[in-house]
């Protein structure tokens, strides 16, 4: 087979079925997050911020570096046209993903009445226990076939359909339940893993399509052994954990330790607002489908100038219509939250808009993320990662009993700007030119300012 899933032409079709697919997903996740804001109380929405935050820290902490596996693998294996090989890889994965979370979540179900008995409560609502471990295990299953192989094998408009179906299921569901009688944490939990689970049937039938068009490529090659494959999973796994320990979601955790269940749902709102703008920007539109194809023209020409354009490109777009945003944001912030979440968080609108000046480094390290595994530099990625680990321990201690909910804050700008810097000097010990552009990150941001 040619290189053509990752070819100029491709990637442009990929980028039209990305965008198309896009608007109504942004339609559909602004009206779900508003609708639960409506429909839940304060406090019942802080205990469904808590479950879905526990999600994402147990799916973070126990992928073991397998969705790098077919990120960076995968695009090799259908290059070359071996089917056979990427079906049992990618069989693998997802057999290995969903036996790991189906032990995670009989063990959180089975530890957790005994911790209680012994004082150390789970952050988890004890009565979510059960629909949070539906939700893992179809969750983490679904993510694997949509998120992975799908953006791997440059499958760009199989994936937004499942994302708009998933969009369409779990608001609607939760529609019903605001018409009748209104909801709680727990009914949209279970409204979640259904929305998942026919996700993950969908995701089923577009990876078995997109595998029976992979044709046969009869040039020599050498196919990647299993140390390489257990290498990239392992420091890909080594530097994920510390940033699943740095994750907002992680946090969250943390921070019900001292917090109200009422403030979290605040931080909770307008982390996943703040998480809708990162999505949205024109740079991170494009991301999944130039991550791929990243990977895949370096794996072929090992072009690293090549590489270091599309990167320093999809930070530069998205940086610079971040600006604007960060603007309207400190301007217009708390009519915003009022608007978004009918005046129950607009009180946070400076924790908004600071987060929003977060997101400029959380792009940098995104983007310089696809750069390391590209030239398989992940040492120096973990290690820059694990010094990071260092200072949240500091945070934590000296900040949480007056930080408040800016101690998510803190650590937040703190890992990102250790883990950048570290990263961009290891990159130019190697002879790997790379430049931040403070420059004109200056003038822009003057330019917003003004």
């Amino acid at each position: 087979m040619t290189d053509a899933p990752y070819s100029g032409a491709n990637t442009r079709r990929n980028i039209v079925a990305f965008l198309i697919g896009k608007v109504p997903t942004a339609l559909l996740t602004v009206s779900f997050l508003g609708l639960s804001a409506r429909t839940l109380s304060a406090a019942e929405f802080g205990r469904y911020v808590l479950v879905m935050a526990m999600v994402e820290i147990v799916l973070g902490t126990t992928t073991l570096g397998l969705d790098w596996v077919l990120l960076r693998y995968a695009p090799v294996y259908r290059l070359h046209g071996c089917r056979g090989g990427l079906m049992r890889m990618i069989g693998a994965v997802a057999a290995a993903r969903c036996a790991i979370l189906s032990l995670v979540a009989l063990l959180i179900a089975g530890a957790g009445p005994a911790l209680a008995a012994a004082g150390y409560a789970l952050p988890l609502p004890a009565d979510l226990a059960g629909p949070f471990g539906l939700l893992l295990v179809i969750e983490g299953g679904m993510r694997i076939l949509r998120d992975n192989t799908l953006e791997a094998l440059a499958l760009q408009s199989r994936l937004q359909l499942v994302l708009v179906a998933r969009g369409v299921t779990v608001l609607a569901t939760l529609w019903y339940l605001s018409r009748h009688g209104g909801a709680v944490a727990a009914d949209l939990v279970l409204a979640e893993a259904g929305a998942s689970a026919l996700s993950l049937l969908l995701s089923l039938a577009a990876v078995a399509g997109g595998l029976a068009a992979v044709r046969a490529n009869d040039a020599p090659w050498t196919r990647p052994d299993w140390r390489q494959l257990l290498r990239v999973a392992l420091l890909n796994y080594a530097s994920g954990i510390v940033e699943y320990l740095y994750s907002p979601n992680f946090l969250i955790l943390l921070l019900a330790r001292f917090e109200s269940a009422a403030a979290i749902g605040g931080l909770g709102f307008v982390l996943r607002l703040t998480d809708i703008i990162r999505n949205y920007l024109p740079g991170m539109l494009v991301f999944g489908l130039v991550r791929s194809r990243m990977i895949g023209a370096y794996v072929k020409s090992g072009d690293y100038a090549e590489l270091r354009m599309w990167a320093q490109f999809l930070y530069k777009i998205s940086l610079l219509t971040l600006l604007p945003v960060m603007g309207i944001v400190f301007i217009q912030g708390e009519q915003i939250l009022a608007l978004a979440s009918a005046g129950r968080y607009a009180s946070d609108h400076l924790l908004f808009a600071v987060l929003c000046c977060w997101l400029a480094l959380r792009l940098h390290r995104l983007i310089l993320g696809v750069v390391f595994n590209a030239v398989e530099l992940m040492q120096a990625w973990v290690r820059g990662s694990l010094l990071s680990l260092l200072v949240l321990p500091l945070i934590y201690v000296a900040g949480r009993d007056w930080l408040g909910v800016w101690f998510v804050v803190v650590a937040l700008f703190g890992n990102e700007l250790i883990v950048g810097a570290l990263a961009v000097l290891a990159l130019r010990r190697r002879g790997l030119g790379w430049t931040v552009g403070l420059r004109w990150i200056a003038r822009a941001a003057a330019a917003t300012a003004a």
